[in-house]
């Protein structure tokens, strides 16, 4: 219950700037938005040995066009990563948000960051570490289709048997891998996947998936996918644990991800339209997308 309470006052925190942007949906010829993502990742309590320190990347882009002199658009976006070695832990958080009012407007806000840590693992001995993840997303609009709001958030982690990788090689190979994730040739041992959308426009989703030997112990999920304001959160705690019968190497990556835009043309514009809908192109170019094994549990709430 303790822990739900916590969990209710951060949530009345994250919708505070969807109450105060109402105030802007005042005046007919005015469009006001508003779209924000919040994701969180921590790994705790590893019982394999840190072959080095944790390597870690984080990235935040803000991108606004205002085509009026009474437009405006605010942009925030506040991705945070920590890594420790002793005890080894490591965490990634962000609070991406963008506002829009005006007639002729757009607000792109984007974040990407990334862990990697490599563990050696004794033969007849258990890997595990416990988990937590945090996911919300909001959107509110005045009108549809003439403004859209839309916010994205991707959060997972992966392990790999990287024991063919040899000692002198391993520095490069995992800088690499930080600077390129999807580039290892290996098939992950285990996976997480949180991952969600929500857009004024539809195409409005929240999904998680798990490897066989990863145990969710405790969720909390709440989606509002109708109206001009639409929602979905979810915040879960859980393990993993898996047993090695001789000397492995293993590496964990884990990435967050996150996407908030809005966008208000006005219809008679045509240059504006010509222009946003380029904009939405670049930006959809982005779309967090990801392909999961059927081999793996599957929870997913989709509009």
């Amino acid at each position: 219950m303790n822990k739900y309470l916590g969990f209710g006052k951060r949530f009345s925190v994250l919708c505070t700037p969807l109450v105060a942007t109402s105030v802007l949906f005042t005046s007919p010829s005015q469009a006001a938005t508003f779209a924000f993502s919040d994701g969180e990742l921590s790994l705790t309590n590893f019982s394999g040995i840190l072959s080095t320190e944790f390597s870690s990347n984080n990235n935040a882009e803000t991108e606004g066009i205002t085509l009026g002199k009474d437009d405006f658009v605010d942009l925030q976006n506040n991705p945070v990563v920590e890594t420790s070695s002793s005890p080894p832990k490591a965490s990634t958080d962000v609070f991406s948000s963008v506002s829009g009012e005006g007639r002729n407007y757009t607000g792109l806000v984007k974040s990407h960051s990334g862990i990697v840590g490599n563990f050696n693992i004794g033969a007849g001995q258990t890997f595990s570490f416990d988990f937590s993840s945090f996911l919300s997303l909001g959107t509110e609009i005045e009108t549809s289709p003439v403004e859209n709001a839309q916010a994205n958030g991707d959060i997972a982690f992966y392990l790999f048997d990287t024991s063919d990788i040899s000692e002198q090689a391993l520095p490069n190979f995992l800088t690499g891998l930080l600077e390129d994730s999807s580039s290892i040739n290996n098939n992950s041992l285990s996976f997480f996947s949180l991952t969600g959308s929500v857009s004024t426009v539809g195409d409005d989703f929240l999904l998680t998936q798990n490897s066989s030997d990863i145990t969710v112990t405790d969720t909390y999920t709440k989606v509002d996918f109708e109206g001009n304001e639409e929602s979905a959160l979810t915040e879960l705690t859980g393990s993993f644990q898996r047993y090695f019968e001789k000397n492995t190497n293993v590496t964990l990556i884990a990435t967050r991800r996150s996407q908030a835009r809005v966008t208000a043309p006005e219809p008679a514009t045509g240059f504006a339209l010509l222009l946003f809908s380029a904009l939405l192109a670049m930006a959809n170019k982005d779309r967090l997308k990801a392909n999961f094994s059927k081999r793996f549990s599957t929870v997913k709430i989709i509009k």
